[in-house]
């Protein structure tokens, strides 16, 4: 009997997930970000994801990682709710919208002119996943009464460049660090790419 190749993982995509997990862990779980504030990396953590685990369980997995520590730091450590509506599934597409993009960026060749392109990708990626997380939460989330999208569009221009500078920041580290690995170890560029 064999396993389905949807949940077999390489120890390279497992190192990735593992990876993404702990940071996951670390910043989601406010473990840190009450102590000093963390911007988030969840959108550049699902670009990287698709970037390197193109497997539908790797999004699916670390989705639930997510909302389980939403749930958990809500329920036990008092986190507040507010952003926890019939909404919150809106992230779905939020979220995939940056897996996807990142798998998108595996296809383009690994060199420094890459970046500039990589970079517009981000930040048209972002910019739906916002659309998505932000504009469910404001039309979906029954938190603003009589919602319309003269009153959405400021708050389009309020929170989004938080959001672009937090995922434009995480993903720049997940380059330079995988610049860094390729630099030590080029072979795993070959490994990658079959």
């Amino acid at each position: 009997m064999t396993r389905s190749t949807a949940f077999q993982f390489n120890r390279f995509e497992l190192t990735i997930l593992g990876i993404l997990a702990a940071v996951m862990l670390l910043t989601r779980s406010h473990a840190l970000t009450h102590l000093v504030h963390i911007p988030s990396t969840a959108l550049a953590s699902f670009f990287v994801l698709g970037y390197f685990v193109r497997r539908f369980t790797g999004f699916a997995g670390l989705f639930a990682l997510g909302y389980a520590i939403d749930v958990v730091s809500i329920s036990m450590l008092g986190v507040s709710d507010f952003c926890y509506t019939p909404a919150y599934a809106m992230l779905i597409p939020a979220y995939a919208t940056m897996w996807l993009a990142g798998r998108y960026a595996a296809r383009m060749p690994e060199r420094l002119q890459s970046l500039p392109a990589m970079a517009v990708l981000v930040v048209a990626a972002t910019f739906v996943s916002h659309l998505f997380s932000s504009g469910g939460f404001y039309f979906l989330g029954g938190r603003f009464p009589d919602p319309t999208i003269a009153e959405f569009l400021p708050r389009i221009a309020r929170y989004f460049p938080f959001s672009l500078v937090s995922s434009l920041m995480w993903t720049g580290v997940a380059v330079a660090l995988w610049a860094l690995l390729l630099t030590a170890r080029p072979e795993l560029r070959r490994e990658r790419s079959r």
